[in-house]
């Protein structure tokens, strides 16, 4: 998927807000984070972890207008990488909590990822 410079940078922004909606990130989801966030967008995660935390939104926003009008990519796509994403780094703990569910929940459905592609994606770790 293509993204623009600024788009890339809040994707993982987004991903980083679910990998904390616990309050932390431990190392084996920081190695993970670290390494998603390279292999997307190009980007160190070290770049990342003091911007604000972004709101789901505020993603959508800027995939549908703003400075990133002509982007050529789907909201639904960027959630189920997101949702795809943010399930690799989470389960580096071996299992997803509730608060990491509920946060990617929010992405999901901001971004018009539809409630059953949502449960297929994580029925295996989400109840």
């Amino acid at each position: 998927m293509l993204l623009s410079e600024d788009l890339k940078q809040l994707y993982a922004r987004a991903l980083i807000a679910i990998v904390r909606a616990e309050g932390s990130i431990d190392a084996e989801e920081g190695e993970r984070l670290a390494e998603r966030v390279e292999a997307r967008v190009g980007l160190t995660l070290e770049d990342l972890l003091l911007s604000r935390s972004l709101q789901p939104e505020e993603l959508v926003d800027a995939i549908h207008g703003g400075p990133f009008r002509g982007e050529s990519v789907r909201p639904e796509q960027v959630g189920r990488l997101l949702v795809e994403d943010a399930l690799y780094v989470t389960l580096a703990k071996g299992h997803v909590t509730p608060e990491e569910g509920h946060r990617m929940w929010r992405y999901a459905m901001a971004l018009g990822l539809c409630p059953e592609e949502f449960r297929t994606l994580t029925h295996r770790w989400l109840p």
